[in-house]
């Protein structure tokens, strides 16, 4: 295992018990932090119901994103596919985006940052942490998804539909990278 994925682990890790602890420690109990962070009980038509609503959002605002991109030829996202592609092991970076970047981001950047700093604060922090791909295009969608995310998040005060929507959007993206 790479130092760089090691490192990505870490972080990750990092961004879901940090806001879990600072919430624990004012809360002094686990359930109702968990909670203040968005994990709350659904029922399963509704998870599914918003689940299919956001992640068909998402799809729509990615491809109308991306082909303005290209018809003003913005379009560098190229560069996101030539940073994903280095990893030299597939089942570890679809571990880490699809499912450890996407609880970190969601609990750190909707559950947490939210509710601190609203949706356009937290989606900006959220775009920057999307720098190191080194494409403009990315860091623009990033926060325009981010703002879909967190709208979302704020709607239906629950994580779980983003986590699920959100994985199914980064599982999509991972796999057009490799299989295109």
């Amino acid at each position: 295992m790479s130092i760089g994925l090691i490192f990505n682990i870490f972080f990750d890790v990092a961004l879901i018990a940090l806001p879990i602890a600072f919430l624990f420690s004012r809360k002094k109990n686990l359930k109702k932090a968990l909670q203040e962070l968005g994990f709350a009980k659904i029922n399963g038509l509704s998870l599914l119901k918003k689940t299919l609503l956001l992640f068909v959002a998402l799809i729509i605002v990615s491809i109308v994103f991306t082909a303005a991109l290209d018809f003003f030829g913005l379009n560098d996202l190229n560069l996101v596919s030539e940073s994903v592609e280095k990893v030299s092991s597939i089942i570890p970076l679809f571990f880490l985006i699809v499912i450890l970047r996407v609880i970190s981001e969601e609990v750190f950047f909707r559950g947490f940052l939210v509710e601190k700093i609203g949706i356009v604060a937290s989606s900006g922090i959220f775009a920057l942490f999307h720098i190191g791909y080194g494409s403009v295009a990315e860091i623009i969608g990033a926060f325009v998804l981010g703002v879909i995310l967190a709208k979302a998040f704020q709607l239906n005060k629950n994580l779980y539909p983003n986590i699920l929507a959100h994985a199914a959007y980064n599982a999509i993206a991972l796999s057009a990278i490799f299989l295109v």
